[in-house]
């Protein structure tokens, strides 16, 4: 019986210590599903988070170029329906034919100017960029507001820089310049022509 008993004890020791090597790797398998699935989460987190600030960047560069653009558009569209509205001739005082649409200056700064005549006096509107903005200023010809006249042009929209030429007899040529510096020439043909 001695030796069924100590067969038994290696037996149940043999069998205890296989389950704590069996237990042993079952923790260690654990462990490293636990780091695979950590590891994993910590990935997609990080993929995620750059893929929201690029999301976020794009969108933002997006809506500025937009912005931009409306500016650009709306700035072009404003000045040219202007022309457009004013493209006539007028007679002048010595009764030539004469374009209502010129450039001149204005205390020192380029003017768009759209001559208008209602009721048999004359009106001039004024287009010009002071102080970062478009201005339209409209007066009565020959009217001087002295100090106070680029001022007292209502606000239009920002721009960094407006150039106008007259190229030809019906051609103007203007430069406009966004305030995030984007540059912008376009072309205005105007249709009524001086003798």
């Amino acid at each position: 019986t001695t030796m069924v008993a100590i067969y038994c004890q290696k037996l149940l020791y043999y069998e205890n210590k296989n389950k704590r090597i069996f237990h042993m790797k079952e923790q260690k398998t654990f462990m490293v599903d636990i780091l695979f699935l950590l590891a994993l989460f910590v990935l997609f987190t990080i993929s995620s988070l750059i893929l929201v600030s690029v999301g976020a960047e794009v969108y933002r560069q997006t809506t500025s170029d937009m912005s931009t653009n409306y500016d650009m558009r709306t700035s072009i569209a404003y000045i040219t329906e202007k022309v457009r509205q004013n493209d006539s001739l007028i007679v002048s005082e010595d009764g030539s034919n004469v374009s209502n649409v010129t450039i001149a200056s204005l205390s020192g700064k380029q003017a768009l100017v759209l001559t208008q005549e209602l009721n048999n006096e004359y009106y001039e509107t004024y287009l010009y960029l002071h102080d970062g903005h478009l201005k339209e200023l409209l007066i009565k010809s020959g009217t001087d507001l002295g100090e106070h006249t680029l001022f007292a042009g209502q606000n239009i929209m920002e721009l960094s820089d407006l150039e106008m030429k007259i190229l030809s007899d019906n051609l103007l040529s203007i430069t406009l310049v966004t305030p995030d510096n984007q540059s912008h020439e376009f072309f205005i043909s105007t249709h009524c022509v001086a003798n």
